[in-house]
């Protein structure tokens, strides 16, 4: 362990301090400058990993979707407020594309021949009152128009908007809340989609990022004066993390990387880990005594002596934070790199501008070191040693309880990506969410592709393989949490009762062809994604929701309906015919499955890294175990608090247990770097070794944990959950992980400690 001691560095900061403080002025101020360039990614999308050769939709346009009601819509007057609203939102955001119910297609009979219409005459706002009555019945007659372009009772329309990504989300908002809002008095109107969505997750971010950042610098000040009682225990600590901070976020900013959803609370958590390394300098800096040395010499030996314990400390909390970069998410792998370059440059900073500026400070007064020395915790700690060691069983038994509960209550713990269960249900986007799927039935769009045996061409035009998919689509239409479907075959059965007078018929070869040469000249409806130019592969666009409780799906839904949907394919499909579903909400759910995968692979090599690490710095594979108790009977409490609480892990919480492993460790290794000296100095006093052991570290350990606790504590009281609840497990662990390092950890080292020769 000595050879982690930086005695050098630390030697050359103190006789050194102006050109220890410029040096880190002087960085600082750079990483100030790609500082300015960070910004805040809202984009839920960006999350999601895509294969871009085989996606069925694009990524490149956020979407907007515009539901207006009114007791006058339905007339010249209203309609065309509705059309002169689609029109300045289109301009105001710069649309790619508009889908509005004036423009689309439906099918007619004339005469004896079927022609393809716009819904309203010349795909424009009624301008007579001929035109309205025809636009009025063509939504009626259409099967296609409820649940897209109309809500479910008819009595309101819909308006999608395909919009570029790349511009300010917030802007976009405003924008569009500055146009809608002119229309309120005379129409109903609910927007919905990824632009107000994540408008609303930026705000979010934001607030709760400046309000923590706040209360954290706060709760640091505070604690370490009540701690120590001291200006400069207050001011130098609060210092040197928002230096490290600095450092951090210029580091992010240089990568052009940007606070996500996931990476936002990576700043916070520097501040928390970080304020850690201070308390342990200046509780060995105020256990010292002052005479026979002079200041530079005290503090000197003060920082050198807790300086193993710094480096371990930093080295384990960026080893656990590293294995995220085995994490499929390249926003969770970045917050993984840039939350370690923070926690290094705190650790950095802790053993060189941390004693240069003590080196400017007056002395600690000799009264003020001997009431450090002797307050009510380290002399309660000291008496508790000799009872703890005699409860080498029990400790034992409640490990073994703990591991035995949490692995029965772990497979409980629930995954979450949904965004919408993000939000609190106060927010506005949410409710305007619900009440566009009460009208209408949802937002959440399952692509099925249907490809013919061998790419047959033609195949999906056979009259025989027509029946065969049209009866599996009532079957669709028929599931509860089904509110619309859009396919070639259910085109073709509108056409055969338009001009026959009977669905479902299939049998008119004219007719099929004339429908499906509708289809090659679609253009850019949402009927030309339906089939391709051979019409040996078809697509089925079904919209889900919540059937029962008419609201959008979550996880549990999406993998319900999902798996009742394949069971009708494969019941139904015509044999040889491969099927493929894709959709976003299949994408959350498949990162769900990803992060399942991320979180337990991560934890198992945070565990056994740091295990090794502490293996080979203490030079014995029992030391290396029992530091790895306090923090794995931490992670189990973490488990059964999470499944009493139902609090899920989500892309943000899915980091705690790297980040709990690589900090949770830091207590124990601080309590037997220690242990390992006093039974050096009492080999035959196990009570006198406990004792002591407690009486030193155990006030830094309190305080340290109480620091990072007390710190993200204030996570509880963030608007957006993932943050909240990150916050909370993070808490939870720790603080079992502390109580485990300081009850459970004396009676298990016992006097298992022992020398090795190649330490002496």
């Amino acid at each position: 362990m000595n050879r982690l001691k930086p005695v050098l560095l630390v030697r050359f900061s103190v006789e050194h301090p102006w050109v220890v403080i410029l040096t880190a002025v002087l960085i600082t101020v750079l990483a100030v400058i790609p500082v300015t360039r960070l910004k805040v990614e809202p984009d839920v999308e960006s999350l999601l990993l895509r294969d871009t050769e085989t996606q069925i939709y694009s990524t490149d346009f956020d979407r907007l979707a515009l539901l207006v009601k009114g007791d006058g819509l339905f007339t010249q007057t209203g309609l065309n407020q509705f059309s002169d609203l689609i029109l300045r939102l289109g301009e105001e955001l710069e649309a790619e594309e508009i889908i509005d119910p004036f423009g689309m297609i439906t099918m007619e009979r004339v005469g004896s021949r079927l022609r393809p219409v716009t819904m309203s005459t010349g795909g424009i706002t009624p301008e007579t009152p001929e035109d309205l009555a025809d636009f009025i019945r063509r939504l009626d007659d259409d099967p296609f128009s409820r649940g897209l372009i109309t809500s479910q009772d008819g009595r309101g329309l819909v308006a999608y908007f395909l919009v570029p990504k790349g511009r300010p989300y917030l802007e976009q908002d405003d924008a569009i809340r500055e146009v809608t809002v002119s229309y309120g008095e005379q129409l109903e109107v609910t927007l919905t989609g990824t632009i107000t969505f994540s408008a609303e997750i930026e705000r979010y971010l934001t607030r709760d990022f400046l309000l923590l950042m706040a209360l954290l610098v706060v709760t640091i000040l505070l604690s370490y004066y009540l701690s120590f009682r001291s200006r400069r225990a207050m001011i130098l600590p609060v210092v040197l993390v928002m230096t490290g901070t600095a450092w951090s976020l210029g580091f992010m900013g240089l990568m052009g990387w940007h606070l996500s959803m996931v990476s936002i609370v990576s700043p916070p958590l520097v501040l928390a880990l970080g304020s850690s390394y201070s308390i342990h300098i200046l509780s060995e800096y105020y256990r010292r005594p002052m005479t026979g040395k002079n200041k530079h010499e005290r503090i000197i030996e003060a920082v050198t002596g807790v300086s193993g314990t710094i480096v371990m400390a930093s080295l384990t909390t960026i080893i656990g934070l590293l294995c995220l970069l085995l994490a499929s998410m390249p926003q969770t792998r970045q917050f993984a790199v840039s939350t370690s370059v923070g926690v290094g440059a705190t650790a950095l900073l802790s053993v060189s501008l941390f004693p240069a500026s003590l080196s400017l400070q007056r002395p600690v007064a000799e009264a003020k070191v001997k009431k450090m020395n002797s307050d009510i915790l380290s002399r309660g700690l000291e008496r508790l040693g000799p009872i703890l060691i005699r409860r080498r069983w029990q400790a034992l038994l409640v490990l073994i309880s703990l591991f035995i509960v949490s692995a029965f209550l772990a497979p409980r713990v629930a995954f979450n990506t949904r965004p919408t269960s993000y939000f609190p249900e106060v927010s506005p986007v949410i409710g305007e969410l619900k009440d566009f799927s009460q009208e209408v039935g949802g937002m959440d769009e399952i692509t099925i592709t249907l490809t013919a045996p061998e790419n047959e061409a033609n195949y999906f035009l056979r009259s025989d393989v027509l029946e065969k998919v049209h009866r599996m689509e009532n079957r669709f239409v028929n599931h509860s949490d089904v509110s619309h479907l859009m396919s070639l075959p259910a085109y073709l059965s509108f056409a055969s009762e338009t001009v026959l007078g009977q669905k479902g018929d299939f049998t008119n070869r004219g007719l099929n062809l004339l429908v499906s040469r509708m289809f090659l000249s679609a253009g850019d409806s949402p009927a030309a994604s339906l089939a391709n130019e051979d019409f040996s592969r078809i697509s089925l666009k079904l919209r889900i929701y919540n059937g029962s409780e008419e609201r959008p799906v979550d996880e549990q839904d999406t993998s319900r309906i999902a798996a009742e949907l394949e069971k009708i394919l494969q019941d139904d499909l015509p044999e040889g015919v491969e099927w493929k579903m894709e959709g976003l909400s299949l994408d959350f759910l498949e990162l769900s499955s990803l992060m399942r995968r991320d979180f337990l692979l991560s934890t198992l090599v945070a565990l056994a890294a740091i295990g090794v690490l502490c293996t080979l710095a203490f030079r014995s594979l029992k030391i290396g175990i029992l530091a790895l108790l306090p923090l794995t009977a931490g992670i189990a409490v973490t488990f059964i608090l999470m499944v009493i609480f139902h609090i899920p892990l989500d892309m943000t919480t899915i980091m705690m247990s790297c980040i709990a492993i690589g900090v949770g460790v830091d207590d124990a290794i601080h309590f037997l770097l220690h242990h390992r000296r006093e039974e050096m100095e009492n080999p035959e006093n196990p009570g006198a070794v406990a004792g002591n052991t407690l009486r030193h570290t155990g006030r830094p350990i309190v305080l340290t944990t109480l620091s990072i606790v007390l710190g993200l504590a204030w996570f509880v009281f963030a608007e957006f959950r993932p943050i909240r609840y990150f916050g909370l497990l993070i808490v939870f662990t720790l603080t079992a992980a502390c109580l485990s390092t300081l009850f459970l950890l004396p009676p298990l080292a016992g006097n298992g400690i022992k020398q090795t020769k190649q330490s002496k």
